[in-house]
C-alpha cells in the first residue's frame, strides 16, 4: 500500500512538473504586459518566468533594450483564462500593464523611484517604499498602491483610475483628464488640475492644497 501512494505521488509530482515551463530571461529593469495575460511579480536575485495552464507554451518573452515584454503568441490571444505567469526580478524601474494585462507585485517595493503606467482596460497593484512614484493611467485602466513615497506625481486620462488612499505621501502632484477618478493621500503638499468631469479625493489633510479646476473637475478633501 506505502509504495502505492508513493507511485502516486511521483506520478502527481510528475505531472505537476510537466505542466509547469520555467525560462531564464536576460537583463531587464522595465516590464510590459499585453493580451490580458495575469502576471505576478516577485523580487528575486535572478530573472526567471514561470508559466502554467493550457496555452505555457504560447507566452512569448522577449527583452530588448533593457524592456521585457510578455505577451501571446497571435494564434492564442483570445484563449489565455488558464495561464499564470510568474516573473522573478532583480530590478525594476518600471511596470507597464496594457490591453487588460493584469499585473500584482507580491514583493515590497523599496527603491528610490518607481514608475507604474496602465492602459487599455489593464490593472496594476504594488506595495511600495519609494523617494518618487510616478503613475500613469487611461482608458479605463486601474492602478491601485499602498505603502509610501516622499513624492508623488500622477497623470489621469480618459477614465482611467488611481486608488492610492493607503499610499502616504508627502507631496502629490496630480492631473486628471476626461473623467479619471484618483483617491490620494498627502501630508505636505498637493497640486491638483482636474479636467472634463475628472475627480480628486484627497486624504491626509495635507498642509496646503493647490486646486484648478475646469469643465466639471472635482477636488474633494476628505477626511
Amino acid at each position: 500500500m506505502k509504495k502505492y501512494f508513493f507511485a502516486l505521488f511521483l506520478m502527481s509530482a510528475g505531472m505537476l512538473s510537466a505542466q509547469e515551463l520555467t525560462q531564464d530571461l536576460g537583463e531587464f529593469n522595465e516590464i510590459k504586459v499585453y493580451n490580458g495575460l495575469d502576471v505576478i511579480l516577485k523580487e528575486a536575485n535572478q530573472n526567471k518566468a514561470i508559466v502554467t495552464g493550457k496555452n505555457r507554451t504560447d507566452v512569448k518573452f522577449k527583452v530588448d533594450n533593457g524592456i521585457l515584454k510578455v505577451r501571446m503568441s497571435i494564434d492564442e490571444i483570445l484563449d489565455n483564462d488558464n495561464t499564470q505567469i510568474t516573473i522573478q526580478f532583480k530590478k525594476l524601474d518600471k511596470i507597464d500593464a496594457r490591453q487588460n494585462a493584469s499585473i500584482k507585485v507580491d514583493s515590497k517595493l523599496k527603491q528610490e523611484s518607481l514608475h507604474l503606467n496602465a492602459s487599455e482596460g489593464a490593472d496594476i497593484f504594488a506595495d511600495v517604499n519609494l523617494d518618487n512614484l510616478y503613475v500613469d493611467t487611461n482608458t479605463g485602466a486601474e492602478i491601485e498602491v499602498e505603502g509610501k513615497t516622499e513624492d508623488q506625481e500622477v497623470s489621469i486620462n480618459t477614465g482611467g483610475k488611481l486608488f492610492a488612499k493607503n499610499l502616504k505621501s508627502t507631496n502629490t502632484t496630480i492631473s486628471i483628464k476626461a473623467g479619471g477618478i484618483a483617491d490620494i493621500t498627502a501630508n505636505g503638499r498637493v497640486e491638483a488640475k482636474v479636467r472634463a468631469g475628472g475627480t480628486v479625493n484627497v486624504y491626509g489633510n495635507p498642509k496646503t492644497l493647490d486646486q484648478n479646476t475646469l469643465f466639471g473637475g472635482k477636488v474633494i478633501r476628505k477626511n
